[in-house]
């Protein structure tokens, strides 16, 4: 897949436009933000407060998860992680302080919130919450639910950064353009991510890096074989992942290769 910048972030609004968590932890927002009624707007009776309060937190994070996620793909190939995460969430605060300025002057004789205020406010938030996320999907482990085996907890990090029903046995990474292709026994995710990264987080699974776009886990190869001079190992679901001349010495120490 060769996406452009701009379609890997359609995909992503996509993905955050279908999960229900997303959803959830808005409306939990918007309700307390509206019955609090900060920067003068508790003067509001209490429906308009909420639909006020609604329309910013909605429309604001959109804008924000856009720009923030297209600034990060840029980024990331040039810059650490946590650096790229940081300067796109403050480059992402300073059009949804200008959306907040349009919203409160539409609604609004005056504005609620001084412009200048709202221009600094604005990218700080964004860039905190945009370093956190960095850290957060990988900050716990899954815990076992009742019947699960205690080896569950103990799944490598990278599966957290998962859909629920992707969560398997890790068989391989594979880059994606900026993404990278994390394949289990219950299917495949992409993850917004660099590949060094990923491999970081398969903590707990016997694996190898085997190609600059590819890792397997060393229990997920079923054969290996040569195919037009190149050596090829096969995955337990059929996937074929070529071993570059780079990894042939370690993929053999390791057992994959005759």
């Amino acid at each position: 897949m060769n996406d452009t910048p701009w379609q890997l972030t359609v995909r992503e609004l996509h993905a955050e436009a279908r999960n229900p968590r997303v959803w959830a932890v808005m409306a939990i927002a918007c309700l307390l933000i509206g019955a609090i009624g900060p920067f003068d707007t508790f003067t509001l009776p209490l429906p308009m407060r909420v639909g006020y309060w609604s329309m910013i937190v909605v429309s604001t994070y959109a804008l924000a998860t856009a720009v923030a996620t297209y600034v990060t793909i840029r980024l990331e190939p040039l810059l650490p992680t946590t650096l790229a995460y940081a300067l796109a969430g403050a480059i992402a605060g300073l059009p949804v302080a200008f959306l907040v300025m349009a919203i409160n002057a539409v609604m609004f004789e005056h504005t609620a919130i001084d412009p200048v205020l709202l221009l600094v406010y604005c990218p700080l938030v964004a860039l905190c919450i945009s370093v956190l996320s960095s850290f957060l999907p990988h900050a716990t482990a899954p815990r076992p639910t009742t019947g699960q085996p205690q080896a569950v907890a103990q799944d490598p990090p990278i599966l957290v950064r998962l859909p629920l029903q992707q969560r398997g046995r890790l068989l391989a990474l594979s880059v994606s353009d900026h993404y990278v292709d994390v394949i289990t026994d219950r299917g495949h995710a992409l993850v917004l991510m660099r590949l060094s990264d990923a491999i970081g987080e398969t903590r707990g699974v016997e694996g190898l890096q085997v190609h600059r776009s590819h890792w397997v886990a060393v229990a997920a190869v079923k054969r290996a074989r040569r195919s037009s001079g190149r050596q090829i190992l096969e995955l337990e679901d059929g996937r074929e992942i070529p071993v570059s001349r780079t990894y042939l010495q370690a993929a053999r120490a390791k057992g994959l290769l005759g």
